[in-house]
Protein backbone atom coordinates (compact mmCIF):
# COMPACT_ATOMS: atom_id res chain seq x y z
CA UNK A 1 0.00 0.00 0.00
CA UNK A 2 1.28 3.47 -0.87
CA UNK A 3 0.31 6.83 0.56
CA UNK A 4 -0.85 9.89 -1.42
CA UNK A 5 2.64 11.43 -1.46
CA UNK A 6 4.09 8.29 -3.03
CA UNK A 7 1.30 8.22 -5.61
CA UNK A 8 1.87 11.89 -6.48
CA UNK A 9 5.48 11.01 -7.33
CA UNK A 10 4.23 9.02 -10.34
CA UNK A 11 4.03 11.49 -13.24
CA UNK A 12 1.08 10.36 -15.37
CA UNK A 13 0.71 12.40 -18.56
CA UNK A 14 -1.59 12.53 -21.55
CA UNK A 15 0.35 11.57 -24.68
CA UNK A 16 -0.55 11.53 -28.37
CA UNK A 17 0.76 8.67 -30.50
CA UNK A 18 2.54 10.17 -33.49
CA UNK A 19 4.04 6.98 -34.90
CA UNK A 20 3.86 3.25 -34.25
CA UNK A 21 5.57 0.32 -35.90
CA UNK A 22 6.32 -3.35 -35.42
CA UNK A 23 9.61 -4.36 -33.86
CA UNK A 24 10.55 -7.01 -36.41
CA UNK A 25 12.77 -9.04 -34.09
CA UNK A 26 10.20 -9.14 -31.25
CA UNK A 27 7.05 -11.23 -30.92
CA UNK A 28 5.12 -8.82 -28.69
CA UNK A 29 6.67 -5.36 -29.02
CA UNK A 30 5.57 -2.26 -30.87
CA UNK A 31 7.78 0.81 -31.06
CA UNK A 32 5.57 3.79 -30.28
CA UNK A 33 6.55 7.45 -30.66
CA UNK A 34 4.55 9.80 -28.43
CA UNK A 35 4.18 13.55 -27.97
CA UNK A 36 3.98 14.37 -24.25
CA UNK A 37 3.57 18.12 -24.74
CA UNK A 38 7.13 19.27 -24.13
CA UNK A 39 8.96 16.56 -26.06
CA UNK A 40 8.64 13.39 -28.08
CA UNK A 41 9.61 10.00 -26.66
CA UNK A 42 9.91 6.40 -27.75
CA UNK A 43 8.15 3.67 -25.79
CA UNK A 44 8.42 -0.05 -26.47
CA UNK A 45 5.14 -1.73 -25.49
CA UNK A 46 4.08 -5.38 -25.48
CA UNK A 47 0.83 -4.81 -27.38
CA UNK A 48 1.78 -6.16 -30.81
CA UNK A 49 -0.86 -8.89 -30.91
CA UNK A 50 -3.65 -6.53 -29.85
CA UNK A 51 -3.22 -3.39 -31.96
CA UNK A 52 -2.36 -2.65 -35.56
CA UNK A 53 0.29 0.09 -35.51
CA UNK A 54 -1.49 2.22 -38.12
CA UNK A 55 -4.66 2.28 -35.98
CA UNK A 56 -2.76 3.83 -33.07
CA UNK A 57 -1.55 7.00 -34.80
CA UNK A 58 -3.37 10.05 -33.42
CA UNK A 59 -4.74 8.18 -30.39
CA UNK A 60 -4.51 9.82 -26.96
CA UNK A 61 -3.16 7.57 -24.20
CA UNK A 62 -1.82 7.88 -20.65
CA UNK A 63 1.88 7.30 -19.99
CA UNK A 64 4.19 7.21 -16.98
CA UNK A 65 6.49 10.10 -17.90
CA UNK A 66 9.03 9.91 -15.07
CA UNK A 67 9.99 6.26 -15.38
CA UNK A 68 13.73 5.77 -15.70
CA UNK A 69 14.61 5.01 -19.37
CA UNK A 70 15.25 1.33 -19.97
CA UNK A 71 17.84 0.14 -22.46
CA UNK A 72 16.47 -2.76 -24.46
CA UNK A 73 17.88 -4.84 -27.28
CA UNK A 74 15.87 -2.76 -29.78
CA UNK A 75 16.56 0.71 -28.34
CA UNK A 76 15.75 2.78 -25.27
CA UNK A 77 12.20 2.86 -23.89
CA UNK A 78 11.53 6.29 -22.38
CA UNK A 79 8.30 5.65 -20.48
CA UNK A 80 5.44 3.22 -20.07
CA UNK A 81 1.92 3.34 -21.44
CA UNK A 82 -1.04 2.37 -19.29
CA UNK A 83 -3.24 -0.54 -20.35
CA UNK A 84 -5.61 -3.02 -18.76
CA UNK A 85 -6.51 -6.61 -19.49
CA UNK A 86 -4.64 -9.83 -20.01
CA UNK A 87 -3.88 -12.46 -22.64
CA UNK A 88 -7.33 -14.06 -22.22
CA UNK A 89 -9.56 -10.97 -22.37
CA UNK A 90 -7.35 -8.75 -24.52
CA UNK A 91 -5.31 -5.66 -23.78
CA UNK A 92 -6.91 -2.21 -23.75
CA UNK A 93 -5.06 1.11 -23.75
CA UNK A 94 -6.14 3.64 -21.14
CA UNK A 95 -7.35 6.71 -23.06
CA UNK A 96 -8.36 10.14 -21.77
CA UNK A 97 -11.28 12.17 -23.08
CA UNK A 98 -10.86 13.54 -26.62
CA UNK A 99 -10.48 17.09 -25.28
CA UNK A 100 -7.36 16.25 -23.28
CA UNK A 101 -4.09 17.69 -24.58
CA UNK A 102 -0.63 16.08 -24.77
CA UNK A 103 1.39 16.93 -21.69
CA UNK A 104 -1.53 17.39 -19.31
CA UNK A 105 -0.91 15.78 -15.95
CA UNK A 106 -3.32 13.05 -14.90
CA UNK A 107 -4.25 13.40 -11.24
Amino acid sequence: IINIDQFMNVDLRVAKIIDAKDVEEADKLLEIRVDIGTEERTIFAGIKGYYDPSDLIGKLIVVVANLKPRKMRFGVSEGMLLASGDDDSGVFLISPDDKAKPGQRVN
